[in-house]
């Protein structure tokens, strides 16, 4: 599968994950632990649900589901 299929199936809410695109989440680990950002695309399914996340400054990161949380 591509990266663009995935990110068609994952837009239209066909694959079983915990984020969609738009959510706000904290990270949960690593140097931008307790930093809160948005998730702006879901990267890879293979072997956990891999997600990029921006921060309101315009940097982001990437982050396997588990390194993040739904934020408050």
């Amino acid at each position: 599968m591509t990266h663009y299929e995935l990110e068609g199936l994952w837009v239209e809410n066909r694959l079983d994950v915990a984020f969609r695109f738009g959510d706000p989440v904290k990270v949960k680990t690593g140097n931008r632990i307790g930093e809160t950002g948005r998730i702006v695309s879901l990267f890879s399914l293979d072997p956990f649900p891999y997600y990029v996340i921006e921060f309101p400054d315009g940097t982001s990161i990437n982050a396997i589901e588990s390194e993040i949380e739904e934020a408050q």
